[in-house]
């Protein structure tokens, strides 16, 4: 499991104390979930900029307004993209254009997500960097859940592990938790989760003290029981009026 994120980069961008480096990011693949663009910026920073100050390599498979914000969040903490080298210490690619180079229909195919995002691990590791964790950033997975395709995301998910099997990465993907707000949504929700080894909730939990904590999730498991007792009596009313 990674260890928790320190924020390198204040909410408004302004540049925050860089913490001492992480020596051993552990291999993991982790999900980010949250609520604001700018939180996604500080979290996904946090994540690349440790990264550069470990030594490790970064994979980053974003949309192109993403790219445009990890890059300025990156500068705000110090670290010049530009100053690294393409393709050996950083290696950026669109969400859309890998999609799709991989998709076939509404899901991924095994042999082209290999092709493609495996290939780029082994440049990597043909660089010298084969005994290096290379820290990932995906959010490939977030663009199809946007797309309606449920279970092209979740087989994404799947393609991740598969591949972490073969390749050292630490690898950090993000939902936006807007996309959740549907109740049929909630067994998908937790499909994912257990795809990966680490959840880290939105900015709404992780600012919250211990005391706040706790009883933001008594107040969560209050509206999840009375949901499921609403559910049942639904279906209840509905055989009711079948019968």
């Amino acid at each position: 499991m990674s260890q928790p994120l320190v924020p390198l980069v204040q909410m408004d961008g302004a540049p925050a104390p860089v913490p001492e480096p992480v020596k051993n990011w552990a291999r993991g693949h982790d999900v980010q979930f949250y609520d604001s663009e700018q939180y996604l910026g500080t979290a996904v920073a946090t994540f690349l900029v440790e990264g550069v100050r470990a030594g490790q390599p970064l994979v980053i498979i974003a949309t192109e307004a993403h790219t445009r914000l990890f890059r300025a969040r990156m500068e705000g903490a110090g670290i010049r993209p530009d100053d690294l080298v393409e393709g050996r210490d950083i290696v950026w690619l669109d969400a859309h254009e890998t999609l799709e180079a991989f998709m076939e229909g509404d899901l991924p195919s095994r042999e082209l997500f290999d092709l493609t995002v495996g290939a780029v691990f082994e440049k990597v590791m043909a660089n010298g960097r084969g005994y290096v964790v290379t820290r990932a950033y995906g959010e490939m997975v977030d663009v199809l859940w946007r797309a309606g395709k449920i279970e092209g995301a979740i087989a994404l998910e799947q393609l991740w592990n598969a591949i972490a099997q073969r390749y050292s990465f630490a690898l950090l993907c993000a939902y936006c938790m807007g996309n959740f707000l549907k109740e049929a949504h909630g067994t998908d929700f937790a499909r994912i989760c257990a795809a990966h080894d680490h959840v880290t909730p939105t900015e709404a939990y992780s600012t919250l003290g211990d005391g706040d904590r706790l009883a933001e999730i008594a107040r969560l498991q209050q509206r999840s029981r009375a949901l499921e007792a609403e559910v049942e009596y639904r279906r209840e009313v509905e055989a009711a009026l079948l019968d």
